[in-house]
Order: structure tokens, then sequence, then C-alpha cells
């Protein structure tokens, strides 16, 4: 397992989600890397621990991502000379995010510049949030050919289920929206999260909520 980055995802919250294959590949590396807040371990390595408590025993890389998108750019290039100087020593690094890895996640920035250094690199697939929000209210996706859209904070007409993910901030203006096209919506925060709620019909949805809140609409 030297030398190589695996991107693992840990899925939306609930750690009985972590895929076989991530808990097995969490035993076996060597470096655990995670986004952080102040140098500390954020959501993924909480989660990942309650799944895989020998992760503790592990060198951390508390790797620190600022919200504003303009302050990313040197975030990602230093995250990525980090992990690459421990894969550079002969060390293999485990990359937690929430979720998947390749659906809004950090990961695919720090990937490109991984490869350029010559260093292999392994995704193992987590569960996408919305699927998980879907089975907390019971609902089908899409059945026979329905169609399917995601958008991340953005309210869109779609005749099938619409599925819109950071919604958190936008949710009056989404609400509105939805009432306008005489839509049913459902609203997900925290999903899988020990402070979960769930919030069923557009008149219990608050106009605002955190940052992880999936909205699914549908006809």
């Amino acid at each position: 397992m030297s030398e190589v980055l695996y991107a693992i995802g840990v899925g939306p919250g609930d750690p009985d989600l972590l895929t076989l294959k991530a808990v097995k590949t969490l035993e076996k590396v060597d470096v655990i890397a995670c986004p952080a807040k102040d140098n500390e371990p954020g959501i993924a390595y909480t989660i990942a621990l309650q799944a895989c408590p020998n992760i503790a025993s592990k060198k951390t890389l508390s790797l620190n991502f600022p919200m504003q998108k303009e302050n990313l750019t040197d975030a990602h290039n230093s995250a990525a000379e980090k992990i690459i100087a421990d894969l550079r020593s002969g060390k293999s690094v485990a990359f937690l995010t929430l979720g998947d890895p390749g659906f809004y996640s950090t990961f695919s920035y720090i990937s490109d510049a991984v490869k350029k250094s010559g260093y292999n690199i392994e995704i193992i697939t987590g569960i996408p949030s919305f699927c998980a929000a879907a089975a907390k209210i019971g609902l089908s996706i899409a059945e026979g050919d329905e169609a399917v859209m995601i958008t991340a904070g953005e309210y869109k007409t779609f005749d099938g289920t619409l599925i819109i993910m950071k919604a958190g901030s936008k949710l009056k203006e989404l609400k509105s929206a939805i009432r306008n096209d005489g839509k049913t919506a459902y609203l997900i925060e925290n999903c899988g999260m020990q402070n979960e709620t769930v919030y069923s019909g557009v008149d219990a949805i608050p106009d605002k909520t955190g940052y992880f809140s999936i909205l699914i609409v549908t006809a």
C-alpha cells in the first residue's frame, strides 16, 4: 500500500454507512489526511474514527480549507504538498471526504497535483448524502425512465426529481420558486448526524438552515 493516495468517502454522517472497503483501507494506511478547522480534524475524521477507532494512533494531516472560494487555491496547493511529502517518504495516505470523493468534494482539487507528481490514486466510493437523505424519508429518487437533476443551491423547473445541495442559506428564495411551480419538497439537515432534522412540505421548511442541508423537490 506504500506511496498510494486513497480518497475515501466516509458517507453522509452515520459511521455505520462507511463501506467495508473503506474501513479495511483505513486500517492499513500509514497516514490519515482530512479537512480541518483551526488545525483540528473535522467532521469526516470524526465519522471515520467511530467506524475505525485505530486511526487515532496514526499520523494525521489536518488540512485547513477556508470557506471563501478566493482563498482556496493556496490551501489546496498546501494540502497537496503535505500529502506528497508523506508519499515521497514511502507512506500510504488516506484522504477523508464526506459523502463520495467524486461528488462536490475537495479531493478533486488535490488529486491533480498528486497525479502530476507521479503517485497513484485509488478512489473508494462513499454513499452520497442525497441517497441517504432519500432513504431517510422513504423516497424513491427515480423509477423507470424518470430523470434526476442535481444542482448546488439553484432551483430549476424540471420534470423529474430535483436535488438541491448546499441549500441552507438560500431556502427563502428556493421555497418561493417551489411554491410557484406547485411542487412538493423535503429538507434534510445534517443527514446521518446526531442533530439530523427532517422537514416535510414547503411550509414546514425554515428560511435558513446549516451548510449540510439537502432539498429534494418532487412533483
